[in-house]
């Protein structure tokens, strides 16, 4: 990459999907801000999205604070089975009564920063790019995770989570106009799956299901998969199935699109089902970046 004055290129952050591994971003974010590296744009996937669109809406600061005080209790406050289960585990009308509370009244287009999040239509696997539209949505659209959470209806379209296509959307952010793409992929590293686990075999085969969209009716209409629902180990097992197959895509992109710079945080402890544990992920993602830092500013000529 051509080294260039910061005020003559527009840099582009884009924050990958992973679950609650998302939190990395929240550091990240943080991390490029008390550099003075400037951030134009952001382009998200899933959590990505999420953490994104709350830096699109400057609450990423206070929002973090709030989430810091989660306990798995409090997290547990927000899960809504579904049952009997047809879509997925979750309902997730209480994680977008939450998105309302921190979106309500924002459009895309009309946000000051620059952003955008993707999604994948259900009936057709196509994976759609929102630059418009209603925030609350979007980013529960973006984040249905197939067999955690239900899809989403916009209109009269019905989306899952923009992971399952792509993970990790720097073609997003190079459309946006950025020179310069940072991208934090939470898939660098994908948690371990025990070999004596009773769910591993179960972990491969979910995996594999869900590298296809298409296959997502398929999945959900698994009869012995729904019986395994009844377990609460069976959300950290198909968490970790859907990074297993995400990790597969991301390198299959990364061939196509490169960002400019590459940050893989080590997540591999975490199956992306921790939503309780903010600030030790968050603080992962902070040090991944920091130590990115200075190649950086370096490149980029930025006074720090």
């Amino acid at each position: 990459m051509d080294t260039q004055s910061s005020g003559m290129v527009k840099i582009g952050v884009v924050l990958g999907g992973g679950g609650a591994r998302g939190y990395a971003h929240f550091g990240a974010l943080f991390a490029l801000e008390r550099s003075g590296i400037p951030i134009h744009c952001v382009a998200g996937a899933s959590i990505g999205a999420a953490v994104g669109a709350l830096w699109a809406t400057y609450q990423h600061v206070q929002c973090y604070k709030a989430l810091t005080k989660l306990d798995k209790a409090e997290v547990r406050d927000f899960l809504d089975p579904e049952l009997p289960m047809i879509t997925g585990f979750l309902q997730g009308q209480k994680l977008f009564d939450v998105l309302e509370s921190w979106f309500k009244g924002y459009r895309i287009e009309n946000l000051t920063r620059q952003f955008c999040a993707n999604a994948v239509t259900l009936n057709t696997g196509k994976e759609v790019t929102f630059h418009s539209g209603n925030l609350s949505n979007v980013i529960r659209a973006s984040v249905s995770v197939p067999v955690i959470l239900a899809p989403w209806r916009i209109g009269d379209s019905t989306y899952v989570d923009g992971g399952v296509v792509n993970p990790l959307p720097v073609r997003q952010c190079r459309e946006m106009g950025a020179d310069v793409v940072i991208a934090v992929n939470l898939l660098g590293v994908v948690p371990v799956v025990k070999a004596n686990s009773l769910d591993s075999l179960e972990t491969e085969k979910l995996a594999q299901k869900l590298h296809l969209p298409e296959q997502f009716v398929e999945v959900v209409a698994d009869i012995p998969l729904i019986h395994r629902l009844r377990n609460p180990r069976v959300p950290e097992t198909a968490f970790a199935a859907v990074l297993i197959s995400q990790k597969a895509l991301v390198d299959a992109n990364l061939r196509e699109w490169n960002p400019d710079y590459l940050i893989q945080p080590d997540l591999s402890k975490y199956t992306g089902a921790e939503f309780h544990s903010v600030q030790e992920i968050s603080d992962i993602g902070l040090k991944a970046v920091e130590e990115a830092i200075p190649a950086i500013i370096r490149d980029l000529k930025i006074q720090p």
